[in-house]
């Protein structure tokens, strides 16, 4: 290779490196919107809390500029990597000529980068304004929704959630050469007289915007195969997927949060565990399915905090009994209908002249005797209805080999 190209490539080497590693003075940077004055301790709260896990703090009153408050907060926002924002009653100063105060422009502004939201209350004399774009935000999937009370549990709350943050965005980053793990199991089976059942699930998430549906029915019904159906078709309304979870090997309501944090795969153990799965689901928009919870149900109070701190996450649960937990729709799940060939009347189940039988009242009571054995298939769950039919062909033809048996005989 010529000199030349081997200056260029050594060039060219080390300008990439130069996009990638920074010098220590730079390092991320956290911009802090909120009203000044009804807010200062909490501003405080968040300074301590980015310079506590060596992030540098950007906020408006630690610089003076010879340039109009607008033009710095804008700046500011441009050159910062994360969002946090903390609201309690004030809307903010509205400048003349424009229609949003800058607490509303700021947070516009941070559009494209990760957002923690704080929103500290009670607030009695929330400002209408400010309850507006609360509303809006928390309706924004993207964004991460919290409340807090005082300026300590603010500081420990931005704590947790930089941190968990950063290590989010340090995974995104590592390479992996393992094949991804299926979300959902695979089928064994195709899905069965269920297309109306599944469709009802799709049409409760994704119109109605239901964000907790409890599939319910008894042992063998078939719930767990229409989960599934119903979460693959989902799974394209979910950027962070759909994530599967069986409850069925877990023994006791106490060992559920320990179950779901090893679904998602995290490993964390001891009193953290409830708080790095709410931290993990937090800004997510993921469907998640339990199933077989029904042995669990003193462990909905867990579900019922994932769904409040995570306004992306929905849940579809298999269960034989409802959980009894706030926005939870129940969809019931019966057994399938009787098929033709077992149904009153068919011509599987009558027997013809040739096989009643020497007597015209004992094949009449045996003709009697299987249309009430089909009549009672359609009670069975759905793992029981090929047996029955079974049965029912099994009799069929032991009467069949005694009729010809007979004729024999004559």
């Amino acid at each position: 290779m010529p000199a030349t190209a081997v200056a260029d490539t050594t060039s060219a080497d080390t300008k990439s490196l130069a996009s990638l590693i920074r010098t220590p003075d730079q390092r991320i940077r956290v911009f802090v919107s909120s009203t000044l004055q009804e807010l200062a301790a909490e501003r405080t709260a968040v300074r301590d809390a980015v310079t506590r896990l060596r992030l540098v703090p950007v906020m408006f009153e630690l610089g003076a500029r010879s340039h109009s408050p607008r033009q710095v907060y804008r700046a500011y926002v441009e050159q910062s990597q994360v969002f946090v924002g903390v609201y309690w009653q004030s809307y903010g100063w509205v400048a003349p000529g424009e229609q949003a105060s800058g607490l509303e422009d700021e947070y516009r502004l941070s559009a494209g980068m990760p957002r923690l939201i704080y929103v500290k209350s009670p607030a009695p004399d929330r400002e209408p304004r400010l309850a507006e774009l609360l509303a809006r935000i928390k309706d924004h999937d993207s964004v991460s929704y919290q409340r807090f009370s005082d300026p300590a549990e603010l500081q420990r709350l931005v704590e947790d959630d930089l941190a968990v943050l950063l290590s989010e965005r340090f995974e995104m980053t590592r390479p992996t050469s393992a094949a991804p793990v299926p979300a959902l199991p695979v089928p064994a089976t195709p899905l069965v007289d269920r297309e109306q059942e599944a469709a009802e699930v799709e049409d409760l998430v994704v119109r109605q915007g239901v964000r907790l549906i409890t599939l319910t029915g008894p042992g063998g019904v078939g719930k767990s195969r229409l989960a599934i159906e119903a979460a693959g078709r989902l799974s394209a309304r979910f950027p962070d997927g759909v994530m599967f979870i069986d409850l069925a090997p877990v023994s006791a309501a106490g060992l559920v949060p320990a179950a779901v944090a090893a679904g998602l795969g995290l490993t964390t153990s001891g009193d953290k565990i409830v708080a790095d799965v709410v931290s993990y689901l937090r800004a997510r928009q993921l469907l998640l399915v339990l199933d077989n919870v029904e042995q669990l149900t003193e462990g909905a109070p867990l579900l019922a905090r994932l769904l409040a701190a995570a306004p992306g996450l929905a849940a579809l649960v298999t269960s034989r009994t409802v959980l009894r937990i706030s926005g939870e729709n129940e969809l019931r799940v019966p057994p399938l209908a009787v098929p033709p060939s077992y149904t009153k009347g068919s011509a599987g189940l009558r027997l013809g002249p040739a096989v009643r039988g020497p007597g015209p009242r004992g094949g009449a009571r045996l003709r009697a005797d299987r249309t009430q054995r089909a009549g009672r298939c359609g009670d069975l769950p759905e793992a029981g209805r090929p047996a029955a039919g079974h049965r029912a062909g099994r009799g069929q033809d032991q009467a069949a080999a005694a009729a010809g048996a007979a004729g024999q005989a004559r």
